[in-house]
């Protein structure tokens, strides 16, 4: 080899010892650029973010802003609107106070006149209360008087009740008696004396009875069939009602007639007239019982 091949394959030698030796900085120096690079396009678009949502925040505030002003001018509207209407209602109530004081002037003076007017009274009503004292003395004696007749009334209308309907009984038994005393004598003129017709108040075999305890109640009902004129009442068995039971019927004062039960119910009876000595009616009172 030649020298100057040698001393070509030195330098080429050092040449590329020395490019080495620039070149692993550099390429070290750029890959460290490149990630300041990479690092800031992050934080630019981080800001870029930032930015829109800062915008975005902004927009609203200033939405809100106008909302709230827009708001806020409505308010201011309504109470400039409401104090005017105060004013006016101010107005109004002066108007009003001037009013009532000159009512108050004038009741002053009629307050004044009755002042005078109330000692008048005041000697007055000295004299009515010595008045009405005695007069109401004779209100309480005319009221023990009252109580005492209202009693006595009580127990008199109590008596004609009774007595009514002791009449009542007479009269359904002088009716019954006459009925019998008709019936035997054409009984008695069409059977041989050694017969006997047995009498019953009924149509059956059983004898027509009366409580032990007072029942009263009112015919609802008048009908009439094959011959026999029937009436329903409104009492029942819960009223002590039972069959062939006999009522007497009467009109206020006025003995109507009598009937005999034959059906019952709990709140209703019916049954058969047995004697009649007026018109049956609905309305009629109906009573059996002591006295």
């Amino acid at each position: 080899m030649s020298p100057l091949t040698k001393a070509f394959v030195v330098l080429v030698t050092v040449l590329s010892v020395l490019l080495v030796a620039l070149v692993v900085p550099y390429v070290a120096q750029t890959e460290d650029y490149a990630s300041q690079i990479s690092d800031l396009e992050a934080k630019a678009d981080a800001a870029e973010l930032s930015a829109k949502v800062a915008q975005q925040e902004k927009s609203a505030i200033q939405e809100g802003v106008s909302k709230e002003s827009a708001l806020l001018n409505q308010r201011v509207t309504a109470l400039t609107k409401e104090m005017n209407q105060l004013r006016e209602q101010a107005a109004e109530a002066s108007k009003n106070v001037l009013l009532g004081e000159r009512k108050l002037s004038q009741l002053e003076a009629e307050l004044s006149r009755l002042s005078a007017a109330a000692v008048q009274d005041a000697n007055l009503l000295t004299i009515t209360t010595t008045d009405l004292k005695e007069t109401r003395q004779f209100l309480v004696d005319s009221q023990t008087k009252l109580v005492q007749l209202g009693d006595r009334n009580n127990e008199l209308e109590s008596q004609r009740d009774s007595l009514n309907r002791q009449v009542n009984r007479i009269g359904e038994q002088m009716v019954s008696l006459e009925q019998d005393n008709v019936s035997l004598r054409g009984l008695l003129a069409r059977v041989p004396d050694q017969y006997r017709q047995e009498v019953s108040t009924g149509q059956g075999d059983a004898t027509a009875f009366e409580p032990t305890n007072p029942i009263a109640g009112t015919i609802t009902d008048v009908q009439l069939a094959a011959g026999s004129q029937l009436v329903q009442v409104d009492v029942g068995s819960k009223d002590g009602v039972e069959e062939n039971m006999k009522f007497l019927v009467h009109r206020n004062e006025q003995y109507v007639g009598t009937f005999v039960v034959d059906r019952v119910e709990s709140a209703i009876a019916a049954g058969r007239m047995i004697l009649i000595r007026g018109e049956v009616r609905s309305g009629d009172q109906i009573y059996t019982g002591p006295y």
